[in-house]
Order: structure tokens, then C-alpha cells, then sequence
């Protein structure tokens, strides 16, 4: 396994990232971005820093909208995405489907499945690995009921695994991530702070609640080798000290690394 954090693809976290000994970075993008246009630099920086790119993912986006030229400047965001990942030779493109209109989540699901195999046949054919994340945010396959009707439909197709949101919706991680099995393609290390019936914080891992020995026992039970990226979430943890917590998530997760 590796270990990383999400970037927005600023260079100076390349060069945190060499620096603190981790081993990958993230891109995550929430819609367009300079790098569509230029990322040699990021480019430049990930090789001559020896930090491997583990995915580039782009979410939250609504790609069945009833606007018109909203969904296609939405569908070359994608597109755009696709050809960034390939670009930096990353070697999984994650999303969510967005959320089809009205009719039952079997309906939904049958919509989202149709919208995106040509999705998933473009990013394969620049051999990038596609992965849906399993939150509900402007995606209808995120869990395991949805992948067991949509991913037998979509050769190749896998998940990205974030066990703060089952843990959110009143959901078992463990048991979602287990059925996970061997679709898993991605993952990332958020936490959460519950007080009383109450989700109060979305801390770094190692601040909240998610007993992440199990988290990292699973992986190894499901003989997992991908990455795991630190996902910073509010602005506790996003601001200006992001690097000092990104270190203490660090120093926390590598115990549940083997040695060597």
C-alpha cells in the first residue's frame, strides 16, 4: 500500500509530500481548474520529487442537470479529466455519476450506468483504471446494494472507499468496504467526531472516531495494494496549518504499515 493526501496539484505539495516521506499524491478537482491548460509543472515536480500520482478525481458534479449547456460544459469537464489523468500518468480516474432525474434508485442506477460506459470505454482506452467514490454526493453508485446492480454492467469498473460516509449515514463501514472485495481501487483516510447524536467534525484520521486498525486490517485482509490518500476536510484542517496535520495523520497511519 501507499500512503498520500489530496492536492489541488500545487507544487509546493509535491515537494511536502517528498519532504514528509509520503509516498503519493491525489489531484482532486471540484470543476475546472488551471491544469487543464498547463500542468507541466505539476508534472515536472511529481518526477523530479519521485511521488507518484495515485488518482485524479473529480467530484460533486451534476451531469444530468436540465440545463443544457450546463450538462456540456459538465461532460468536457470530464472529458477534460480524463485526458489530465492520462496526461500525468495517473492510473485511476474517479467520479460519481451525478443524479439522474426522478424514478426509482433502480432507474437511476440504469441511467447512470448508460450515461457513463462510453465514460468508462474512454478513460480504458488511455489506460486509466475507473472508479465511482462511494458517497452520496452527486453520485447514485455508492454503496453496496447500487454496485451489485451497476458494476456487473461496467467490465472493469471499481470503487474508491471512504469509510466516513457509511459511518455518516447511519451505515456499516466495515461491512461496506468487506463487500468492496476486490472492486476497490482507491481509498481514502477521512475521520469523523460524533458527540452523542451529533457529527460534529470531519477531523484528520487519528482525531475522530474510525478505529483505523480495522480500517487498514481489512485492507490487508483484502490483499489491497493501492493507495490510501488523507482527505483534509474542513477548514481546521485545510487552512493554515494543513501541513502540520497532514504530518500528525502521518506519523498515525504509518504504524499500520508493515515495515520494510
Amino acid at each position: 500500500m501507499q500512503l498520500g493526501f489530496l492536492t489541488d496539484g500545487r507544487v509546493e505539495d509535491v515537494v511536502f509530500a517528498n519532504e514528509q516521506k509520503f509516498d503519493c499524491l491525489e489531484l482532486a478537482l471540484f470543476g475546472d481548474t488551471p491544469l487543464f491548460q498547463d500542468h507541466d509543472a505539476l508534472k515536472q515536480a511529481l518526477a523530479e520529487r519521485g511521488v507518484c500520482l495515485a488518482a485524479v478525481s473529480l467530484f460533486g458534479l451534476n451531469y444530468f442537470t436540465e440545463d443544457a449547456a450546463e450538462a456540456d460544459r459538465l461532460s468536457g469537464l470530464l472529458r477534460r479529466a480524463i485526458e489530465l489523468a492520462a496526461a500525468l500518468g495517473s492510473p485511476v480516474l474517479v467520479a460519481g455519476t451525478g443524479t439522474p432525474p426522478g424514478g426509482t434508485e433502480a432507474q437511476q442506477i440504469s441511467a447512470a450506468i448508460e450515461r457513463f460506459l462510453p465514460v468508462v470505454a474512454e478513460a480504458q482506452s488511455r489506460s486509466l483504471k475507473f472508479a465511482f467514490y462511494n458517497c452520496h454526493w452527486e453520485n447514485v453508485i455508492d454503496r453496496p446494494p447500487a454496485w451489485e446492480l451497476a458494476l456487473p454492467q461496467m467490465p472493469g469498473v471499481g470503487i474508491k472507499f471512504d469509510p466516513s460516509h457509511p459511518t455518516q449515514a447511519g451505515r456499516d463501514w466495515k461491512v461496506e468496504l468487506l463487500a468492496a472485495g476486490s472492486r476497490l481501487m482507491h481509498a481514502h483516510a477521512k475521520d469523523v467526531l460524533k458527540v452523542g447524536n451529533e457529527f460534529v467534525a470531519d477531523p484528520n484520521p487519528g482525531l475522530g472516531d474510525i478505529r483505523w486498525e480495522s480500517f487498514f486490517g481489512l485492507l490487508t485482509h483484502l490483499n489491497y495494494q493501492g493507495a490510501v490518500c488523507i482527505e483534509p476536510h474542513s477548514a481546521q484542517y485545510t487552512g493554515e496549518r494543513r501541513y502540520a496535520y497532514l504530518e500528525l495523520s502521518r506519523r498515525y497511519l504509518r504504524q499500520f504499515f508493515p515495515a520494510g
